[in-house]
């Protein structure tokens, strides 16, 4: 990881930092493409713009500059799409709230293009499931998965919607995360929302602390980057929260770890400021430090985890025998992967269950002994 880009990224850069990484003569090519790939390129363009642009070679200020460009017309796009999809939801007396993507872009950084949005998140209450899917369906948006059943997506409580013409993509949540997590219930969300300005159309969503909590979950799904770190970061500098709120809940969902990992992630990477109780929170868990350690230094080292780091980083972040339970339970749900493996007829859905052991067993044991190298992302 480029010092350089780390410094970009913060919330508040240094420009004297700033300046002198520059003066270091770094590749600015690879500079370009390594926060192209990590979708940190806006950013990079809009700290060395504001803080030191003579500094920068022209060619490439002008090369952020045109990447920053367009993602910000992409990011409008978005923006009216999703405000033309909550008109259908309340035309068709849905509650659908948005989060993530524009509600982030727009809400928590200087102006919206700096932060690459790939998709649209919206969270329905479960009984809505369906009539949203059919919404979604009759204006332009098929399953990304024809056929597959909204029970091959029940454990992670989402599915996948894409625009016939491939431009946008929408995941339909009616949980925030799988089970194991045990995140914030979606009824206390929805008394907790809190508008947020979406291209002048002021839009619930998560109120901060709710987002705070999400984002920690979020990374623990993924594994952590660099880009969720900075939402993290973003909204501990821009937002008022309250802390005792924050940790109190984390406390109830026996998610204190999840949120301890976050927060360690962004103040060690980032330089996120935090209350000295927070500090104190943090600390107390030498796990949850343990693992931020460890996550800090791969994305430190450019590199990236796979399915099975994700796997393990979430068991290790459970607390209870509950939660475990429930995260060996998810693991042998069939998902829509299993689907396309093996397409059973629904009336004999039980079968992937007997099917599943023998996948994960190859996935992850018996595939590295023939040598086949594991698919990255999978779990």
């Amino acid at each position: 990881m480029s010092p350089l880009i780390l410094e970009c990224v913060r919330a508040h850069p240094d420009p004297g930092e700033l300046r002198r990484l520059c003066a270091s003569s770094p590749d600015w090519g690879a500079l370009i493409e390594s926060a192209g790939l990590q979708d940190l390129a806006p950013l990079v363009f809009w700290a060395l713009n504001r803080g030191c642009p003579d500094a920068v070679p022209p060619e490439a200020l002008s090369a952020l500059r045109s990447r920053f460009r367009r993602n910000t017309v992409r990011n409008l796009l978005f923006a009216k799409e999703l405000l033309r999809l909550l008109s259908l939801f309340d035309s068709a007396g849905i509650q659908a709230v948005p989060f993530k993507g524009p509600a982030i872009a727009w809400s928590l950084y200087e102006t919206p293009g700096l932060r690459f949005i790939c998709d649209l998140d919206f969270l329905v209450s479960a009984r809505d499931v369906k009539r949203a899917i059919d919404l979604l369906e009759s204006n332009g948006y098929p399953r990304v998965f024809p056929g597959v059943g909204v029970r091959f997506f029940s454990a992670a409580g989402q599915m996948p919607l894409r625009r016939a013409d491939g431009e946008f993509e929408i995941d339909l949540h009616w949980r925030l995360a799988a089970a194991h997590f045990n995140p914030l219930d979606t009824a206390g969300i929805r008394e907790r929302l809190a508008p947020v300005d979406v291209a002048g159309h002021p839009i619930p969503t998560l109120c901060p602390e709710d987002l705070l909590a999400y984002l920690c979950v979020h990374g623990a799904k993924g594994g952590w980057s660099l880009a969720m770190v900075c939402d993290l970061d973003r909204l501990i500098a821009v937002r008022g929260l309250d802390w005792d709120a924050i940790l109190a809940r984390a406390d109830r969902r026996r998610m204190s770890r999840i949120v301890s990992l976050g927060l360690s992630l962004a103040h060690g990477l980032l330089g996120s400021k935090l209350p000295p109780r927070v500090s104190n929170f943090i600390h107390a868990d030498t796990r949850a430090l343990a693992l931020a350690s460890s996550i800090r230094k791969r994305i430190l080292d450019d590199r990236e985890g796979d399915g099975g780091d994700r796997g393990l980083l979430q068991l290790h972040l459970l607390q209870g025998v509950r939660n475990r339970f429930r995260f060996v339970w998810y693991l042998l749900q069939p998902t829509d992967d299993d689907w396309r493996l093996l397409r059973i007829p629904e009336s004999l859905f039980p079968l992937y269950y007997l099917v599943k052991p023998v996948q994960l067993a190859w996935r992850w044991r018996l595939r590295p002994v023939f040598g086949l190298k594991r698919t990255a992302g999978t779990l």
